[in-house]
């Protein structure tokens, strides 16, 4: 997995470099009034919904031979705020899954952690694939741990190696912070979006590792498909 976030980050730094290189295009101009909306009506055609498959796990952990990722969901809304003609503005609640395993090739020990996400994150339009709105997205991301389960047997594994690590859910943090970056393309009312999240902080308290995730989501603007009827 480390190396889907390395291969996303090096698209996300060749758009860059793209960008820099073409022409300056001027800001989109909304005249608001011939659009024949209220205000609520033009807010919530930037609101969307939106579901998709994570792969999570434990990056800098001192155990990381006996870790491998775990598969899971997200979804949530979210809301864009346009701040000028190519950059927006996001921010949204998220329930998402981040779960990993422990001894897979033997009796596996599955770590499975449900956060409350709010996510901040600015969207810069690029100048490649400008028909289906190709963005890059940066931003930070806050975690409330709401619930965790640990399933296995570690009494089994502790009769070949009493010194075994094991994760305990009084020793994880309820709280966690780290950095989100990615790529997000729109066909119609439909969001299409590749994002990767990078904890700052400690799962465990007894453990150096952290949680990051990679996700594939699809999002779809109800509102502004309704609002579009007439």
């Amino acid at each position: 997995m480390p190396a889907l976030n390395k291969l996303l980050l090096f698209i996300i730094i060749t758009s860059i470099s793209l960008e820099s290189k073409s022409e300056q295009y001027n800001s989109d101009t909304i005249i608001f009034k011939a659009l024949n909306k209220t205000t609520l009506q033009f807010f919530l055609d930037d609101t969307y919904f939106f579901g998709g498959y994570t792969s999570s796990g434990i990056y800098y952990s001192n155990h990381f031979k006996d870790l491998s990722y775990g598969s899971g969901l997200v979804y949530g809304i979210e809301q864009y705020f346009p701040l000028s003609g190519k950059v927006f503005f996001s921010a949204g609640l998220h329930l998402t899954h981040r779960n990993f395993s422990q001894f897979k090739n033997t009796t596996t020990i599955r770590v499975n952690n449900l956060f409350l996400d709010i996510p901040t994150t600015t969207a810069f339009e690029l100048p490649v694939l400008r028909k289906f709105d190709f963005r890059l997205l940066l931003g930070s991301n806050i975690s409330i741990r709401t619930r965790t389960t640990i399933t296995g047997n570690y009494d089994i594994i502790s009769q070949n190696n009493p010194n075994v690590f094991k994760y305990n859910t009084n020793n994880f943090s309820r709280f966690d912070f780290g950095w989100l970056f990615g790529l997000s393309a729109e066909y119609r009312d439909f969001l299409f979006r590749m994002r990767s999240f990078s904890g700052f902080i400690k799962l465990d308290s007894k453990d150096q590792g952290m949680l990051n995730s990679f996700n594939f989501e699809v999002g779809y603007f109800l509102f502004r498909n309704l609002n579009n009827k007439k």
